[in-house]
């Protein structure tokens, strides 16, 4: 019995014995004061309708000063009974009824079941199983939470994701994976009641702790990712090959085909030039077929588009032509070769670490005071980031976990420094483009990469570029068959079509007209937004 039922109850029970001692006090006080002699019953009707107040009239008037003084006492035990007492009672019986309860159950077959919610990574995991029309249920533990999933349309199913009982009930043992997003400490215990109910559903764990790797294999998940270290991994690879020219920052396609992003700077000899001027339209053979203009990426640019200080560029072509370029287009200013990290999270601690052991000098700069730390101060403060010199380095990672903090600090960074190389990491996808507008170069995000590993392991994609700032999605060209490029979704999206594989060749020069064969295998760039709308569009 709930606690609720258990005071009603006993409120009733308490209520009833009360009607009963005032009708014998109120009986024996008519028959032996006021001389009169009513049945009990009469007596007990009398006091029944004092206490609900709908009158009684029939024994007025009493003639002795104590029947009047019981009188009162019972009509003042009326509202004590009935402003509180009946509240007491009552409300929590209207609240059980009236307010609404999440979903306990789903009748889903072959989905995938994310027990947890951490939002930002949720909200992302979600977009890309809407966008590719995957069931899929949502086990959260907070009621509210649920609540608030369930009216915004996601498929979820309250209770705690880390017992079989809530994992029964969002169907698991008949999904096609099952990924664990709750807090690090509680992860192994989600693979525990997962691999309680069943051995064939694969099992997906992202966590943080490195350590936690070989106890999970054990618990029994199949895959587990560690999409911080990942991203920590792709910051640092980045800066290294700002540094050192052996290191290419190309990304091979295939053989003869790979695409890089760079950053015009005030000294690179593109800067003001148009595409066209640059060597860069369809008439070359290294094409620009992206950039960031204002923040947001644009798929497939005019080759009017003038290449201004601080653009970031997406160029195709093959791949020893895009080493050559990357060699002739300075990304990293001339300064002290110094990098100005700040946040000494996992992140932030990590690329210091990479970079250290490629011997790049680091300055780390955190605001707690902790090991390893050179400036302690917040980054968001202009004081500090000229204490560590920031004029004078050569890149500036951004690796703060508070969005807001991060932006801000961006933005006195490009301030202070115009020419500087600023890296930063976001924890929202929406977060990207309000970076680049405030100043950052290069900006991943970490609820996407999590999304892209998880799309990879457990959609089983074929993504090319899961840790960059643009995807590279390879698909089967069967759905798109006997379609021109017009009229294919890649028209109506900011997706890129970058090249085809057909027949052992990679083409990569298409006009509109351009016809799709079942068995091409095509290659296409964009955004997260881009590619999700893409699958979407797709028929």
């Amino acid at each position: 019995m709930k606690r609720w039922q258990r005071r009603a109850a006993q409120t009733v029970a308490a209520v009833a014995v009360l009607v009963v001692l005032a009708s014998i006090v109120y009986h024996y006080t008519l028959v032996a004061i006021e001389g009169r002699a009513p049945s009990y019953f009469q007596s007990t009707q009398v006091v029944v309708e004092i206490f609900t107040g709908t009158g009684f009239g029939s024994d007025s008037p009493w003639e002795t000063p104590f029947a009047n003084l019981l009188v009162i006492v019972l009509d003042l035990s009326t509202f004590l009974l009935l402003f509180v007492v009946l509240p007491y009672v009552f409300q929590p019986i209207l609240e059980e009824r009236l307010t609404p309860t999440p979903p306990r159950t789903t009748e889903s077959t072959e989905h995938v079941v994310i027990a947890g919610d951490q939002t930002a990574q949720t909200d992302r995991l979600l977009e890309e199983f809407r966008a590719r029309g995957v069931p899929y249920v949502l086990v959260v533990a907070d009621a509210d939470v649920a609540l608030d999933r369930d009216d915004s349309g996601v498929s979820v199913v309250h209770g705690d994701p880390t017992t079989a009982d809530a994992l029964d009930r969002a169907n698991v043992d008949e999904a096609r994976a099952a990924i664990v997003n709750t807090a690090s400490e509680d992860v192994a215990n989600c693979v525990l009641a997962i691999r309680e109910l069943t051995t064939d559903t694969q099992v997906v764990a992202q966590v943080r702790d490195p350590s936690l790797r070989n106890p999970l294999q054990y618990a029994g998940a199949d895959t587990i990712l560690m999409p911080r270290r990942l991203l920590a991994n792709r910051l640092a690879g980045r800066v290294r090959s700002l540094f050192d020219p052996r290191i290419s920052d190309v990304l091979s396609i295939s053989s003869e085909f790979a695409i890089v992003e760079t950053t015009i700077t005030e000294d690179n000899p593109f800067c003001g030039l148009t595409l066209e001027a640059a060597g860069l339209d369809d008439e070359s053979d290294v094409t620009a077929i992206g950039l960031w203009d204002d923040g947001e990426f644009v798929a497939a640019p005019p080759t009017d588009t003038v290449l201004e200080e601080n653009a970031s560029v997406l160029v195709a072509g093959p791949e020893e032509r895009l080493k050559d370029l990357e060699t002739r287009l300075p990304d990293a200013p001339s300064t002290d070769g110094r990098v100005v990290i700040a946040g000494a999270g996992e992140v932030g601690s990590t690329v210091r670490r990479r970079l250290e052991d490629a011997g790049i000098d680091c300055t780390l700069v955190d605001l707690v005071d902790r090991e390893g730390i050179d400036v302690q101060g917040d980054a968001t403060d202009e004081r500090v980031l000229r204490e560590v010199n920031l004029e004078d380095a050569s890149v500036y990672v951004v690796a703060i976990g508070d969005n807001a903090e991060a932006i801000l600090s961006i933005l006195l960074a490009r301030n202070l420094a115009r020419d500087i190389e600023i890296v930063a990491r976001v924890n929202d996808s929406d977060v990207q483009s309000k970076a680049r507008r405030a100043g950052a170069n290069y900006v991943l995000s970490l609820p996407d990469i999590s999304a892209r590993l998880i799309a990879m392991n457990v959609l089983r994609e074929d993504l090319l570029s899961y840790d960059r700032q643009v995807q590279i999605l390879r698909i089967d060209g069967d759905r798109l068959a006997g379609l021109t490029l017009r009229e294919t979704p890649i028209s109506t999206t900011d997706a890129v079509l970058v090249a085809v594989e057909r027949d052992g060749q990679l083409l990569t020069d298409f006009d509109p007209d351009f016809e799709i064969d079942p068995d091409d295998r095509l290659l296409i760039a964009g955004s997260d937004d881009a590619l999700d709308a893409f699958a979407t569009a797709m028929p």
